[in-house]
C-alpha cells in the first residue's frame, strides 16, 4: 500500500472514518458551501447587481479548480511531497486558503473580477484537498472493500457540518460586513492545519512515481468500463437545473435568513441521505446503483417544483438532499470500482471533473431557460425529465449491450 496514513500505523477503521468526517468537515466550512456562501451571493445580486446567468457564470468560473481535479490527481498519484503521500498536500491546501481569505479582509468593497481571483485561489485548495482525501478513501475502500462506508462518511461530515455553514451564513449576509465573513472562514482551514499537522500519521511512499501512475491509469483507459463511465457521468449530470436563488429572493420574497435555513435543511437531508446510503449499501451489497441514481436524481429535480412557500420549501430541501445524495453516492460508488491501482487519485478526480462541469453546464441552461420566461417549476420539470428519459435509454441499451451490465 502506498504509505497509507492510519492503517500502516494499526489504525482503526474507526478512525479512518474519522478523518473521512474531518476533511470533508472543512471543505464544507471552506467553499463547499463554505460560511461565506450566502454572503458572498448576496453581495453579487444586491451590491453587484448580477442576474441569474450571471450569477451561475460567476460560479461556474470560480468552480473551475475543481474540473482539472485530474492534475491534482497526478501530483498526488505519482508525486509524493517530502516523501508523502497525503499529508504535505493537506498542509499546503490548507495554508493556501487561509492565506487566501486573509487577503480578502482587505478590500471592503471588492469587484468581481477580485472576487473571481482569489475565489479561484481558494477553489483550488479545497479541489485539492478533496482529491486528496477521496485518494485516501479509494485506496483504503478498495483495500477492506468498505468504500461505500467511506464516502457515507465524508457525505455524512459534508452534510452535517453544511447545516452550520448555511444557517449561520444566512444570518451573517444580513448583519457583517463581507470582509469579517472571510476573516471568520480562516478559523475552518486553521484547525484542519493543526489537526493534519498533529495527528495525521503517513509513512513515506516510494511506491509510484507520476510516469507510473500515468502508465497505470491508461491501461485502465483501455477498458470499456471507463468510458461507459464518463458517458453515463456527463449524460446525468447535464440535466437542465433551476437557480433557486434568484427564484426564492426575487419570487417569493425569501430572506437571506430563510434561505440559509433551507440550505441548512437541505444538508440535513443530505447527511441523513449518506446515512441511509451506507446502511442499503452494507444490507444489500448488489444494490442496482445505477437504477438508484437514475430514480433519485429525478426525483431530486421534481420536488423543486413543489417550492411555492415557505412550508412548502422545507420539505422539498429535506428530500432534495436525502435524494441527490443517494444519486451522487450511488453514481461514484460505481465509480470506486473501476479505479485503478496507483491512479486513484487521477481517475476519480477525472469522474468527478466531469461531473461538476457537466452540472454547471445544467445549471447555466437552468438559468437560461429562466431569463428566457419559463418557470421556475417548469424548468425543474424539464431537468427531471430528461433524466428519466436518459434512463430509459440506458435501460434500452442495456438490453443489448454487455458494456452496462456490470452496473
Amino acid at each position: 500500500m502506498h504509505g497509507t496514513p492510519l492503517h500502516s500505523k494499526g489504525g482503526s477503521m474507526i478512525q479512518l472514518i474519522g478523518f473521512m468526517v474531518l476533511l470533508y468537515g472543512i471543505q464544507a466550512a471552506c467553499s463547499n458551501p463554505g460560511l461565506a456562501f450566502l454572503p458572498l451571493v448576496t453581495y453579487l445580486t444586491d451590491t453587484l447587481g448580477f442576474s441569474a446567468t450571471q450569477l451561475a457564470s460567476f460560479q461556474l468560473v470560480v468552480v473551475l479548480p475543481w474540473f482539472i481535479k485530474p492534475l491534482w490527481g497526478l501530483l498526488v498519484d505519482g508525486v509524493p511531497l517530502f516523501g508523502h503521500t497525503f499529508k504535505s498536500y493537506l498542509l499546503i491546501c490548507y495554508g493556501g486558503i487561509i492565506v487566501s481569505f486573509v487577503m480578502i479582509t482587505s478590500w471592503s468593497e471588492p469587484s468581481a473580477i477580485s472576487l473571481v481571483a482569489l475565489g479561484l485561489m481558494i477553489s483550488t485548495g479545497v479541489a485539492f484537498s478533496d482529491v486528496v482525501a477521496d485518494k485516501l478513501m479509494v485506496v483504503e475502500g478498495q483495500k477492506q472493500g468498505n468504500a461505500n462506508i467511506l464516502q457515507a462518511s465524508q457525505w455524512a461530515g459534508l452534510g452535517f457540518t453544511a447545516i452550520a455553514m448555511y444557517g449561520l451564513g444566512g444570518w451573517l449576509a444580513e448583519h457583517t460586513p463581507l470582509s469579517t465573513v472571510f476573516l471568520l472562514s480562516t478559523i475552518f482551514p486553521g484547525i484542519g492545519f493543526i489537526a493534519v499537522l498533529s495527528f495525521f500519521p503517513e509513512q513515506p511512499n516510494k511506491t509510484f512515481t507520476l510516469g507510473r501512475s500515468w502508465q497505470q491509469f491508461w491501461q485502465a483507459a483501455k477498458q470499456p468500463n471507463l468510458k461507459v463511465m464518463l458517458g453515463l457521468i456527463l449524460l446525468l449530470d447535464i440535466s437542465p437545473t433551476p437557480v433557486d436563488y434568484v427564484y426564492q429572493r426575487q419570487i417569493l420574497d425569501f430572506s437571506n435568513t430563510l434561505i440559509g435555513n433551507l440550505k441548512a435543511v437541505e444538508c440535513l437531508g443530505l447527511g441523513l441521505g449518506a446515512i441511509a446510503f451506507g446502511i442499503l449499501t452494507q444490507r444489500f451489497p448488489k444494490l442496482p446503483l445505477l437504477r438508484l441514481v437514475i430514480i433519485s436524481g429525478a426525483i431530486s429535480l421534481l420536488s423543486l417544483s413543489f417550492m411555492q412557500d415557505v412550508s412548502s420549501a422545507y420539505g422539498v430541501y429535506l428530500v432534495r438532499g436525502f435524494t441527490v445524495t443517494l444519486r451522487t453516492l450511488g453514481l461514484f460508488g460505481l465509480v470506486v470500482q473501476i479505479c485503478p491501482q496507483g491512479a486513484e487519485g487521477f481517475t476519480y478526480a477525472l469522474m468527478v471533473s466531469v461531473a461538476n462541469l457537466a452540472t454547471n453546464i445544467g445549471l447555466l441552461c437552468g438559468g437560461q431557460l429562466y431569463d428566457w420566461g419559463i418557470s421556475f417549476a417548469m424548468v425543474a420539470i424539464i431537468g427531471s425529465l430528461y433524466i428519466l428519459l436518459c434512463g430509459g435509454g440506458i435501460s434500452l441499451i442495456a438490453v443489448y449491450s454487455d458494456k452496462l451490465r456490470g452496473f
